[in-house]
């Protein structure tokens, strides 16, 4: 690696994204929460039940770390915690509803 923290030669930096948005429900709950314009994390994870809620938390952590999500949370008995995608967050949405309408389409043509 290079100096100050600069990627190693050769480095395409289309395989974080890549990598972040096939992690496992990652995509999805990107997608849902563009469907809202907030939405509380028992929300979330009625809508995604088969998600476990350590890994919707850690998911959300994740794309809360890296821009995609924010977070807001309310001092209210039970805690409430709300999520909504940041202007980033808005345009990977866009780019997974594009690749969703695309795989709809490419799954017409299977023999």
């Amino acid at each position: 690696m290079s100096e100050q923290g600069k990627q190693p030669e050769g480095y395409c930096s289309a395989d974080k994204y890549l990598t972040l948005i096939s992690t496992k429900w990652t995509a999805h709950i990107v997608w849902l929460v563009g469907q809202h314009h907030e939405m509380r994390f028992g929300q979330i994870k009625k809508q995604l039940a088969l998600v476990s809620s350590k890994v919707l938390s850690e998911r959300l952590k994740l794309l809360n770390q890296e821009g995609f999500v924010w977070r807001r949370q309310e001092e209210t008995v039970p805690l409430s915690v709300y999520y909504g995608l940041t202007p980033k967050g808005e345009e990977l949405s866009d780019i997974i509803d594009t690749i969703v309408k695309k795989s709809d389409d490419w799954d017409q043509y299977k023999d």
